[in-house]
């Protein structure tokens, strides 16, 4: 299995996804399971991972093929998510209800550059704290935001990066971690978005997104 070829392919889903607003995802060797996304599929996956199963996401996000997302109501989403295992599903169903309704925003927010672009998604759109704002943006081909998750902070903790893994991710704290990070693509010649499908695959043996 070649990891490079997989990321490198990875990062070109992200980009044709950000430039032509859909792109197919092939999770293969890793799941059976391919994705038509679209740009409103794919802010709908983000909200849907917080505190949950990314896998989960990934079949509430298949799901969402078959529905036009000018009509699915409320209901259908808690249903979709309920059905993948997805955790807190009344809630994100409310919380991407909300985002699809005011997908305007989204859109203003993806013509600016990605740190303002992500205050923005942070305060404008509930369901979307730092990391899933940041999660957002790198899967629409954005390259140097840091989406740190618990597996990406213990990755840092066993490099010696940070001494103990916070409590709470708030705002100063998120900036911080994106900091040392960013310090580090630096050092090595590889974007954070990069960076982190390495991460990850370090930690859990996948590439997923």
């Amino acid at each position: 299995m070649n990891v490079e070829k997989i990321i490198k392919n990875r990062l070109k889903e992200f980009e044709r996804l950000g430039n032509s607003k859909q792109t197919l995802f092939d999770f293969y060797p890793f799941l059976n399971l391919k994705i038509r996304a679209t740009i409103k599929s794919e802010l709908a996956f983000c909200i849907s991972t917080a505190n949950s199963s990314a896998i989960s996401g990934l079949y509430f996000q298949k799901q969402l093929e078959k529905f036009d997302f000018n009509r699915i109501e409320v209901e259908k989403i808690e249903t979709l998510l309920k059905q993948a295992g997805v955790r807190f599903y009344s809630k994100k169903a409310i919380y991407i209800s909300k985002a699809l309704l005011n997908f305007e925003i989204v859109e203003r927010a993806l013509n600016i550059e990605d740190k303002k672009a992500r205050d923005i998604l942070v305060s404008s759109i509930k369901g979307l704290g730092y990391k899933e704002a940041s999660h957002f943006l790198r899967n629409v081909g954005r390259k140097n935001i840091a989406i740190i998750d618990r597996h990406v902070l213990r990755w840092m903790r066993e490099r010696g990066l940070i001494d103990n893994i916070p409590k709470n991710l708030n705002k100063k704290n998120y900036l911080q971690l994106e900091r040392i990070l960013s310090k580090l693509s630096d050092e090595i010649g590889m974007n954070l978005a990069k960076l982190d499908l390495y991460m990850w695959y370090e930690k859990t043996k996948k590439v997923l997104k």
